[in-house]
């Protein structure tokens, strides 16, 4: 076994102690984040099953060899995470990606999710599969690192704040190489009303109440959404029934319900959620846009909403190409494989590239 094979075995170790049933601080850390209503207990059961079949050894490895891999290649350097809290345990990648470069990291942990990564964490250190690991809700308690890169998952509204804080708390230095994610929504295009077809989306919409950029916000189908509007309607609610929405959206939702039918939209009023067939810039959370259309209207909505776009899905074209992007199997939507590439971009491979 080589010595990279060996380090990536020790990670996937704790990946897996991690993950136990038996785990009692990550079933404290589950029960403290649910009694404070972060996030739902159903959601979070969501992302760990999801997480316990996909970071195998081999999956591990697969993103290894993806990436181009080098053991150790950034042994003496540091890497800050700035971990985004929209979803749980949204950061984690990031944390695997610095991980298996033997890196050393510094991570900035959500105050929207400030529990569930710890007991990793905790783990890590414990079994000392990096030089240093630190970490922190707030980055004043970090004003003694000085990171080699940075990794940024957010909004783009917060990222000049960002940047100006860990500048002035010298964190950072102004050429220190920055990965920045902000994309925030995904699109899809369907091309039949199966029942697979409609349950992946369904859970590509609603999971998570439609937060986080791989979260669906626009949709492109060859009917009308009157013509679904029923049978898309008993889809979401045995939805529902298995998974209760955890945020409520503000009253202004209700208030553009009542201006669509005004000025006659076609939509969906689902109480927690609108559906409108209506093109906009998807920048308001519950609600999905449904657009009559195809292919030519999945590559002209790329090109103009394409930096803010995190993933385009298929089932039927996964794997194919439109508008310099890569169809992605809808139904991996809210189940990404662990090497996916946020914002396009392989965060390893950026790593060893540019640190």
């Amino acid at each position: 076994m080589s010595g990279l094979e060996t380090h990536i075995g020790l990670l996937h170790e704790c990946m897996e102690q991690w993950l136990r049933k038996d785990n009692k601080d990550l079933k404290r850390a589950i029960e403290r984040t649910v009694d404070e209503d972060l996030f739902s207990f159903e959601d979070i059961k969501h992302q760990v099953i999801h997480l316990k079949n996909s970071l195998t050894f081999e999956n591990l490895m697969q993103w290894a060899k993806i990436s181009g891999l080098s053991q150790g290649s950034l042994s003496n350097k540091k890497i800050i995470c700035l971990h985004a809290g929209n979803l749980p345990l949204v950061g984690l990648q990031d944390l695997l990606a610095v991980m298996m470069t033997g890196g050393s990291y510094a991570g900035k942990i959500s105050k929207k999710d400030p529990y569930l990564l710890l007991p990793l964490l905790n783990l890590l250190e414990e079994k000392k599969i990096a030089k240093s690991i630190e970490w922190s809700i707030t980055l004043d308690k970090l004003s003694e690192t000085r990171a080699d890169a940075l990794l940024f998952a957010g909004s783009e509204s917060s990222k000049r704040t960002v940047l100006e804080k860990l500048l002035h708390l010298k964190i950072i230095r102004p050429d220190t190489p920055q990965l920045m994610r902000t994309a925030h929504f995904s699109l899809a295009l369907i091309e039949n009303n199966s029942k697979q077809t409609m349950e992946d989306l369904t859970e590509a919409v609603f999971r998570y109440g439609g937060t986080g950029c791989r979260s669906l916000a626009m949709v492109v189908a060859p009917f009308h959404l009157n013509s679904q509007k029923c049978s898309f309607t008993d889809y979401i609610e045995a939805f529902w029934m298995r998974n209760p929405q955890h945020k409520k959206p503000a009253p202004v939702l209700e208030h553009r319900f009542a201006y669509n039918k005004a000025i006659g939209i076609e939509q969906a009023w689902l109480n927690d959620f609108l559906i409108e067939e209506y093109i906009d810039k998807p920048d308001q959370k519950f609600i999905l846009h449904w657009v009559k259309g195809d292919f030519k209207d999945i590559e002209r909505l790329i090109d103009t909403y394409g930096s803010g776009l995190q993933s385009v899905y298929s089932n039927e074209r996964s794997g194919s190409e439109v508008g310099g992007r890569r169809f992605e199997p809808l139904a991996d939507a809210q189940t990404p494989p662990v090497w996916w590439r946020p914002d396009g971009i392989d965060t390893i491979e950026w790593l060893q590239q540019n640190v």
